[in-house]
C-alpha cells in the first residue's frame, strides 16, 4: 500500500506520523502551490470551490507518483464539502487512475476506519498506538502555531521567531514518544515568550471561516502573516485539533453546539451546513471577549459562510466591531488582499488609539 492524503496546513504532520507507524509507505503532495492549483483548475468543474480545486491537485500529483490509495474526511449537509471525496474519485478515476479511495464519513467513522485496518493489515492495538502518537503531534503544532500568531506581533526580530516555531514542528515532527513530543512543545513555547515580551496592547482579531481556508496559508493568501505585518495580534476561531475534539467526538459534540447556538440565538438558529454556525458562534463570543475586530475569510461559492457573512453585519452594528469579509478564489491576487489588509489595519489601529 503507497497511500496519499491531501494537505490542509499541518495535518500532514500527524497522517504521516499514523501511516508511517503502521509501516505504510506514504506519499504527501507537496505544499499547495500554483502547480497544484493549476492542476486542480484543469479538472475540477469551473464553479467548484478553491479547497477542493487545490484537494484534487494533491491527490492527482500523489497518484502520478505512485500512491494507490487515497483517504480523506468526508462530511453530510448542505456544504459541498461533503461530496468532494466522490467527485475526487469519479474525476481521479476518469483520468485512468487505478486505486482505492478510503472516505471517513463522519455518521460512518468506526465501520470506514475498520475498513482501513483490514485494507492495512494493523492490529487495533498497533492503529490506536499509531493514532495516540499523530494526535499527540497535531495538539502539540497547533498549539505552537496559536503561539506563534498571538506573539508576533510584539516580536522583535520575527524571523527570529519563525526559527524557532519551524525548529520546534520539525523535532515534533520526527519525535518517536508522547513525553518527547511534550518536552519538546512546552520549551518551545517558553522560547516564543520569551522573544516577544508584550509591554502593550495591539489590537486583536478573530479570524472566523471554514476550516480549510483558515487552516490552509496558500488558500488564505496568508492572511495571519499579512495582519502581524501591521501589528495586529491574530487568533484563528478554528484549529484541527480543537474541531476534532468538539465536533468528531460524540460526546463533546452535543456540548459544543448547545453553546454555540446560545450565543447565535437572535442571529441563527441552528446549523446550517458547513462551518456557519461555528463562524457566527466565533464572531459574537469573541466580540463579547472584547477583540478589537473579525476577519471573515471563506472561498467564493461557499453557500454557508454566504449567509454567515450576511449575519456578520448584523453582528457588526449590535455589537459595535469592525468586521472585512474576505472571498478567496483561484483568480485573487495577494496585491488586493494585502491593500485590504492595510486599510482594515488602520481602522483597528486607530479606533485603539480613541479608546485609550
Amino acid at each position: 500500500m503507497k497511500i496519499t492524503f491531501p494537505h490542509m496546513g499541518g495535518v500532514y504532520i500527524p497522517l504521516k506520523t499514523l501511516f508511517e507507524e503502521l509501516q505504510i509507505e506514504v506519499i504527501v503532495p507537496p505544499f499547495n502551490n500554483d502547480e497544484m492549483k493549476g492542476t486542480g483548475c484543469k479538472y475540477a468543474p469551473e464553479y467548484s470551490c478553491l479547497p477542493f480545486k487545490l484537494i484534487l491537485g494533491n491527490v492527482l500529483h500523489s497518484l502520478e507518483q505512485g500512491a494507490d490509495t487515497v483517504i480523506m474526511l468526508g462530511g453530510s449537509g448542505p456544504c459541498r464539502f461533503g461530496y468532494f471525496g466522490h467527485l475526487l474519485d469519479l474525476i481521479a478515476k476518469d483520468l485512468d487512475y487505478r486505486f482505492t479511495f478510503i472516505c471517513l464519513e463522519p455518521s460512518t467513522l468506526p465501520r470506514d476506519i475498520g475498513r482501513f485496518k483490514k485494507a492495512a493489515g494493523c492490529s487495533t492495538r498497533s492503529f490506536i498506538s499509531a493514532l495516540r502518537l499523530g494526535w499527540a503531534k497535531l495538539e502539540a503544532v497547533d498549539t505552537l502555531e496559536q503561539r506563534y500568531w498571538s506573539c508576533l506581533p510584539y516580536a522583535h526580530d520575527g524571523s527570529r521567531l519563525k526559527c524557532m516555531l519551524r525548529q520546534g514542528v520539525e523535532q515534533i515532527t520526527t519525535s518517536r514518544n508522547l513525553s518527547g513530543i511534550k518536552n519538546i512543545a512546552g520549551e518551545c513555547l517558553d522560547s516564543l515568550e520569551d522573544l516577544s515580551p508584550r509591554s502593550y496592547s495591539l489590537p486583536r482579531v478573530i479570524i472566523v471561516g471554514d476550516i480549510y481556508t483558515l487552516n490552509e496559508p496558500y488558500s488564505n493568501q496568508d492572511i495571519e502573516e499579512l495582519l502581524a505585518g501591521r501589528s495586529i495580534e491574530t487568533c484563528r476561531s478554528i484549529y484541527t485539533s480543537t474541531w476534532v475534539k468538539s465536533i468528531l467526538l460524540p460526546w463533546k459534540r452535543k456540548t459544543y453546539y448547545k453553546r454555540a447556538k446560545a450565543y447565535a440565538r437572535g442571529y441563527l438558529e441552528d446549523c446550517i451546513g458547513g462551518f456557519a454556525l461555528d463562524t457566527v458562534y466565533h464572531a459574537i463570543s469573541s466580540a463579547d471577549k472584547g477583540f478589537d475586530g473579525i476577519v471573515h475569510i471563506f472561498p467564493v461559492t461557499c453557500m454557508p459562510e454566504i449567509v454567515s457573512s450576511q449575519i456578520l453585519q448584523k453582528v457588526s452594528g449590535k455589537k459595535r466591531i469592525p468586521i472585512m469579509s474576505l472571498t478567496i478564489d483561484e483568480h485573487m491576487e495577494k496585491t488586493g488582499i494585502e491593500t485590504r489588509v492595510e486599510a482594515f489595519a488602520e481602522l483597528l489601529h486607530s479606533k485603539k488609539t480613541r479608546v485609550k
